[in-house]
């Protein structure tokens, strides 16, 4: 994952999205992940175990002497209900505007349909996928379904990884979205164990499957 490279994965709940994202996130050096909650053990633990250190306000101008800036960016609210996605999603617009003035971040967005239409910051993502590429800016985004995603979360993505789906209308809607051959794709979503996923490079057509490690065998 190169800088300005964009990634989408998608698979169902516990399929291992977050994890294989946390991994290709220690490829770039400046990287911020945006929180929908004010409170999520699950996804905000993992990040926070890696070294991430959590803010309620952020600023995409880093230190000039530091190497690298990992940051969980959990904008509080004190509301709820509409009013409340509202004043969080007006924090998040403003970070997202931040990350595009500055350049040379990559975003990382867990729920990206829930981002792009229930917080209503379309805009936003499709300036940073279509415009980004340009300023360095990396979108590293993830959805449990492969339907109402935003189109340029695949149309502009580099990098695809498809997590196994047993349930064949989602697994066709896969295939579709890759643009490469469907039938091997949707039996390969089909058919994998759990886990694993698909790697698609958009750029050109490469195909490539996962394989889950039971790690090293011990010598008797």
């Amino acid at each position: 994952m190169r800088q300005g490279e964009h990634v989408t994965t998608i698979g169902p709940t516990g399929s291992g999205k977050t994890v294989l994202n946390r991994e290709l996130l220690k490829l770039r050096d400046f990287v911020v992940v945006l929180g929908v909650k004010n409170r999520d053990p699950e996804l905000y633990g993992g990040f926070e175990r890696e070294g991430y250190r959590q803010v309620d306000k952020f600023s995409a101008s880093p230190p000039d002497d530091a190497d690298e800036e990992r940051v969980l960016y959990v904008p509080k609210t004190s509301k709820h209900g509409q009013d409340g996605r509202r004043e969080r999603a007006a924090k998040l617009r403003h970070a997202l505007n931040d990350v595009y003035d500055a350049g040379s971040w990559a975003v990382y967005i867990d729920d990206v349909q829930y981002v792009s239409d229930q917080l209503g910051l379309a805009t936003e993502l499709e300036e940073l996928w279509m415009l980004g590429r340009s300023e360095g800016v990396t979108v590293v985004a993830s959805s449990q379904e492969p339907v109402n995603i935003p189109l340029m979360a695949y149309g502009m993505a580099t990098h695809l990884c498809l997590f196994k789906n047993p349930d064949l209308r989602r697994a066709d809607r896969m295939a579709e979205l890759t643009g490469v051959n469907r039938d091997v794709v949707r039996d390969t979503i089909l058919r994998m164990p759990p886990h694993e996923f698909l790697y698609v490079r958009k750029t050109d057509s490469y195909m490539a499957r996962s394989k889950v490690s039971t790690g090293p065998r011990r010598t008797p």
